[in-house]
């Protein structure tokens, strides 16, 4: 079983680049968001549509976030908190939808235990009337590291989506959510494409071009804190003070840990 979820469907906004939107989205809309108080972890994975393995309609998701909490109670802060009035706000700058699903422990299931930071991901996007189990033990006995299952089901989307698109996901109803680890690229491949194969077309796939840690262990991390441009220049500075979590109270307050 996991841990309380939310998981984050974004799809970019017409006229914004997608080299934009990623550094928009992690640099100053992640930033916001890493200050929302309760989440154990908040990871952003940027993505591309998988075109070309058979999928009949593959939505143009380009941001996926997961965010977990180590207590249902915790996920206050993301309704309630004086931040979450300037997230919604911020989302229409960038994000042709934001679909939010909260899901409960349960709704999570983990196979496998990898080192994720070495592995290359992809999400599968499934509609409600698959059965994700089956997908990702089909994705398992193919291989894969690490296969992450979300069970959307029951999960609405409508009571968050506040940008220009007002279906909230009525149009698709999706059912669940799957992230899988791969230490071979074609291997990936191919177990995707036979997922699709195996759907008539109907699942979506995504390959995770890029993940940003913005809250580990329930604190925001250094690109939580200042961005990943700032933490370049720090990098390229040999700057390790920066790094300091007394430099970081003084500048960001007990907030920084």
């Amino acid at each position: 079983m996991g841990m309380p979820t939310t998981i984050a469907l974004l799809e970019r906004k017409p006229g914004i680049t997608r080299d934009l939107f990623s550094r928009y989205w992690r640099d100053i809309h992640g930033v916001m968001a890493a200050r929302i108080p309760g989440f154990e972890s908040y990871t952003q994975h940027h993505a591309t549509p998988l075109e070309d393995i058979g999928s009949s309609i593959v939505e143009p998701f380009e941001g996926i976030a997961v965010v977990t909490f180590a207590a249902p109670g915790d996920r206050d802060g993301l309704i309630h908190s004086d931040v979450t009035k300037h997230i919604h706000r911020d989302e229409q700058n960038v994000f042709r939808r934001a679909l939010l699903y909260n899901l409960e422990a349960d709704a999570t299931s983990i196979s496998g235990e990898a080192d994720r930071s070495a592995l290359g991901s992809h999400f599968l996007v499934l509609p409600q009337e698959l059965d994700g189990n089956a997908v990702a033990g089909g994705l398992t006995e193919a291989g894969a590291a690490m296969v992450a299952l979300h069970d959307l089901c029951g999960a609405d989307p409508s009571g968050w989506n506040d940008t220009d698109v007002e279906e909230g996901g009525a149009s698709r109803l999706f059912g669940a959510v799957i992230q899988c680890w791969w230490s071979d690229p074609a291997q990936a491949h191919a177990a995707l494409r036979d997922a699709v194969r195996g759907s008539n077309g109907q699942i979506a796939c995504y390959r995770t071009d890029a993940r940003y840690p913005m809250v580990e262990h329930g604190r925001p991390t250094l690109i939580g804190l200042r961005g990943l441009d700032a933490v370049r220049t720090i990098n390229e500075a040999h700057a390790a003070n920066q790094r300091e979590p007394e430099v970081l109270r003084a500048i960001y307050g007990d907030f920084a840990g």
